[in-house]
């Protein structure tokens, strides 16, 4: 685990980084997870072009067909529940194409309005990561489809940065970040004794 206060471009410099110490090139299977961002599939593309797949995050997506499900019938409504739980298993089951077909005939059915707005939405959204999108096989792969603990790990990397009355400035905000990485990535002891043998 690392993490940077940089920007897109330095975070992308510190995965290279990492990929190579971790000779990821040479791993069996290769893939990221992510919440599906243009600038971090630019960057994987730039930086990791050793990867096999890009994986939307499955929660990611369903939040987006939550907010698609209350603007057509309603937020917290049994049709927005069975709405969204049909379209949900029916990506998991079959992939987004599947998804995307079924949109079609809500799409013709609302032509203007809110309604069409945020299905258009969820259909370009979805459209455009097609291939980020296909659970059954991803699922066959043995891929792992959420970035729950990557999310979890990213909270708990800032907190250490954000109790209360803390200050920091960027240098040293970035020094914390890497040591609480070293340390939640179970390589404290060898980062110290490489340290130490260096010297």
């Amino acid at each position: 685990m690392v993490g940077t206060a940089g920007n897109h471009e330095a975070l992308g410099r510190l995965m290279r980084r990492e990929a190579g110490r971790l000779r990821l090139n040479e791993a069996k299977s290769k893939y990221a997870v992510t919440d599906g961002a243009e600038w971090i599939a630019r960057q994987y593309c730039r930086q990791l072009p050793m990867l096999d797949e890009h994986v939307l995050d499955y929660y990611h997506l369903r939040e987006h067909v939550i907010q698609t499900s209350h603007v057509l019938y309603g937020e917290g409504t049994k049709k927005a529940r069975a709405w969204r739980e049909d379209l949900m298993g029916c990506v998991w089951q079959q992939g987004s194409l599947v998804m995307l077909h079924r949109l079609g005939p809500y799409l013709r059915r609302h032509r203007s309005g809110p309604k069409h707005e945020a299905l258009a939405s969820l259909r370009d959204y979805v459209g455009k990561r097609v291939s980020m999108t296909d659970y059954p096989t991803f699922r066959a792969l043995g891929y792992d489809c959420g970035s729950g603990p990557t999310e979890s790990q990213c909270g708990t990397l800032t907190s250490r940065l954000k109790g209360s009355g803390m200050r920091w400035d960027c240098d040293n905000a970035e020094s914390l970040m890497a040591l609480a990485s070293m340390h939640s990535s179970g390589l404290w002891d060898a980062y110290w004794k490489s340290q130490r043998a260096a010297a």
